[in-house]
């Protein structure tokens, strides 16, 4: 049986054109997000502020001192089972004893402890006159809270750091709340 000689054999080689369309559309998305999502991806990097070196590396000399960083409030109010600390970058409010909270629980009318949130209020106020503008950040707080502390004692803390009442008027305290994550 014979078979009649092929189309190409005549014709030469056929090329087949591929479709890069598709490739070049999923180019045209990935790059720009690619480059985007760059921006927030961040290294962690601790600052270290090292003492002047006495000789470069060409054995000059270096006359330049390093820059500090600006000094932050860094103010944080931490709500446990026992009350609250309230504490800075500069230092640790200590209670009345070692240990203790700053500020501790109180007696209610039915004899259960509970946050004492006028207490806070008037101490964070005190904090607030003491470090308005002497920091960058003396409008802003940090609250902390242990896993097992109820939702609302939360929600109450940060009203009790936003505002209080003196005179019948409301006063701004530290109306930038931020929530902190966990630190076990």
């Amino acid at each position: 049986m014979a078979y009649r000689p092929s189309k190409r054999a005549k014709h030469g080689f056929e090329w087949i054109h591929t479709n890069i369309t598709p490739m070049m559309n999923l180019m045209v998305v990935l790059i720009p997000l690619l480059l985007t999502s760059a921006e927030f991806v961040k290294l962690g990097v601790i600052q270290l502020n090292l003492p002047p070196a006495a000789v470069g590396p060409e054995g000059e000399k270096l006359n330049e001192l390093p820059i500090e960083d600006i000094k932050r409030l860094d103010l944080t109010v931490t709500i446990t089972n026992k009350g609250f600390f309230i504490s800075s970058s500069m230092a640790v409010l200590s209670g009345e004893r070692e240990g203790e909270p700053t500020i501790p629980l109180i007696m209610a009318q039915n004899d259960s402890m509970v946050h004492d949130y006028g207490s806070l209020s008037e101490k964070l106020y005190e904090i607030r006159k003491k470090a308005e503008n002497r920091f960058p950040d003396y409008d802003r707080i940090i609250i902390l809270a242990e896993p097992d502390i109820v939702y609302q004692t939360i929600v109450n803390t940060m009203d009790a750091a936003r505002s209080i009442k003196i005179n019948g008027k409301r006063q701004s305290l530290f109306p930038n709340v931020l929530l902190s994550a966990e630190v076990r």
